[in-house]
């Protein structure tokens, strides 16, 4: 990278980053590419949820990355492809790769900003696009916390390792993809140490999950009253900020009227998941469960541990 390709590159972060932590909208959205500020209302939502979290925190680059897409070729009908991006990393084996759906023409940046700061430490993704007068405009905006209950990433992959080790397949299933959520920048972004945390979840998991747990290969577990659950997905869920965090898990469920009936088949959802792999008790503060319904809104409840029999 060119040294005055760093520094245009460092003052568009930073003059975003500012506007962001005063929730200045129009700011941003004036460094916008054109075609996404005309309908700036998603990314003005996400300004808004996470200026709380940047303010008055100092930030340093942690990474810079050029994605030069000036000459790809386009689908026959003229259309953008997918474009794929690597890069080794200090002339080592190790490498970062970048798959970016549907990319149009034109140089690319993608730069990284993480919070100084010892509690709630976030860390914003810019992707930048070159215009033809050689300036950086906004492309997208990638926000997202790197510690969860208190954690980092890495901590998050020493507990999976450290519960794999001793057979609690279930947790580490969680922990793996917790750690994953907190390491990974961008979901575009892949690089050899993600790749080998997913390479050792995958030899951790359970049997019942060897095939990924989805809507197409649910997880069915049986309560003790003899009714099943279908669980669609199976994750960690940080949104408490707890000392611990949750076991987030989705079922496929008939509509129910009565939110009372609803919790209670929530909860009895839980304590199925529960009694059926115990070792998840023991580590997580308590389950989220999301009963989906065709064409509504999941119904979302929360219990800990020690009220889920």
């Amino acid at each position: 990278m060119q040294p005055a390709d760093k520094t245009a590159l460092t003052e568009v972060a930073r003059s975003l980053l500012r506007a962001m932590q005063q929730n200045d909208t129009a700011a941003v959205r004036a460094s916008t590419l054109p075609e996404y500020a005309q309908d700036f209302s998603g990314m003005a939502g996400t300004i808004a949820n996470t200026a709380p979290h940047l303010a008055n925190a100092a930030f340093v680059p942690s990474t810079f990355w050029i994605l030069d897409a000036s000459h790809p070729a386009n689908g026959s009908d003229g259309s953008p492809q997918d474009t794929q991006f690597f890069c080794n990393l200090n002339k080592s084996p190790a490498e970062t790769s970048f798959l970016i759906r549907s990319l149009p023409q034109g140089r690319y940046a993608l730069v990284v900003e993480d919070s100084v700061k010892p509690a709630d430490p976030w860390e914003i993704a810019f992707l930048l696009k070159q215009s033809s007068a050689g300036a950086w405009q906004l492309a997208g905006l990638f926000p997202r916390a790197v510690s969860a209950a208190g954690h980092d990433g890495l901590w998050y992959w020493r507990a999976a390792r450290a519960a794999a080790a001793s057979r609690q397949n279930w947790t580490a299933w969680v922990d793996y993809q917790e750690a994953q959520q907190l390491l990974k920048p961008v979901g575009f972004v892949s690089s050899s140490h993600l790749e080998q945390l997913r390479d050792e979840q995958g030899k951790a998991a359970p049997p019942a999950l060897s095939s990924g747990v989805g809507v197409d290969t649910p997880l069915i577990v049986k309560g003790k009253d003899g009714v099943e659950y279908r669980i669609t997905g199976l994750g960690p869920d940080a949104s408490l900020s707890a000392d611990r965090i949750d076991v987030a898990m989705h079922f496929a469920a008939e509509p129910i009227a009565d939110p009372a009936a609803g919790r209670t088949r929530n909860r009895a959802a839980a304590s199925a998941l529960l009694n059926a792999y115990p070792d998840l008790r023991e580590h997580f503060h308590g389950v989220w469960v999301f009963a989906e319904t065709p064409n509504s809104p999941p119904f979302a409840t929360e219990d800990p541990m020690s009220q889920l029999p």
